[in-house]
């Protein structure tokens, strides 16, 4: 079905491309515009239970639980804390109040964005044990290498994901968007090539040449690889914060079929970063083919071990 569509769709003329391509953007725009400007009901769930954290998110994907790192991450801290939470199955449409995903719900209050909805839950959720046997110097450091990932790292892979690789990554899609998902994503393609281009500046790196981009971005991996040494987490025998927020930055490389000088240099110098991931994945995540391949949502993941 989708070759057949990007078959005809190659063999329309210059204008006929046009027409298609501006029939599809109204034909997808326009509910999405009345769904997103409609008021939605806050909180999303309405039968929420006390005491459940529900989880907003992206769809799964194939080779790893989320193709976001910031909802891998907050998903991974949720396991790590030990919190009961449920993934809600929604439209992609469903954006927090800040229009972005993940966000979570509790007692039918909505906390948006992972690392704020982290701090407040660990508030509100009494979880401050998993960071108090840190000194300073530990949360110091912590804190730099989250916003070392978030805020360049990340930004480094995004160039090879999405500005030379994109083709790459989306045939993992899952299909969500129907049969008009190929003409959908050539159109995404070059929304998300744009917004990402721009964003890449817009951190301080994008105004660079590429291999000092991709050097950035190697010399970042380099010092966390560094840091963690034999440790089993960044901080020593216990996951916090830190390691969730590296898990899922870390895994969109080391478990996405997309080769990136990344990859390269974790497989071939920096491998204990590859083990931690492993590390992670086996204890937090046993249920990660079910969550990949059937892309399930349950949360049953404990009865796993």
């Amino acid at each position: 079905m989708q070759a057949s569509v990007m078959e005809w769709f190659e063999s329309l003329p210059v204008w006929g491309k046009a027409a298609a391509v501006g029939g599809a953007v109204l034909a997808a725009s326009v509910p999405v515009y009345l769904v997103t400007k409609r008021p939605r009901p806050s909180p999303y769930k309405s039968d929420w239970k006390q005491g459940v954290v529900y989880l907003y998110q992206v769809p799964r994907f194939s080779t790893i639980p989320s193709a976001s790192p910031y909802c891998l991450k907050l998903e991974t801290w949720l396991r790590m804390a030990d919190i009961t939470y449920e993934n809600v199955d929604v439209p992609m449409s469903v954006r927090s109040r800040e229009g972005l995903v993940p966000f979570v719900e509790l007692n039918g209050v909505e906390y948006p964005d992972s690392g704020l909805a982290i701090r407040d839950l660990t508030k509100f959720l009494a979880k401050e044990a998993m960071e108090a046997h840190l000194n300073d110097e530990q949360k110091s450091a912590s804190r730099a290498f989250e916003k070392m990932i978030e805020h360049s790292t990340m930004w480094t892979y995004g160039m090879i994901r999405y500005l030379e690789k994109f083709d790459e990554f989306a045939e993992l899609f899952p299909p969500f968007l129907g049969p008009l998902q190929p003409l959908l994503v050539w159109m995404m393609k070059r929304s998300i090539r744009s917004g990402v281009a721009q964003r890449i500046k817009a951190v301080g790196i994008g105004c660079h040449p590429r291999d000092e981009i991709i050097n950035i971005g190697l010399e970042d991996l380099r010092a966390v690889s560094n840091y963690l040494g034999n440790k089993h987490y960044l901080t020593g025998y216990k996951p916090t914060r830190v390691d969730a927020t590296l898990f899922g930055f870390l895994a969109q490389v080391v478990y996405m079929p997309i080769a990136s000088p990344h990859n390269d240099l974790i497989q071939q110098e920096c491998t204990n970063l590859k083990e931690y991931c492993d590390r992670i994945k086996g204890r937090f995540w046993p249920d990660w083919n079910e969550c990949t391949q059937k892309r399930s949502l349950h949360t049953e993941w404990k009865k796993r071990i």
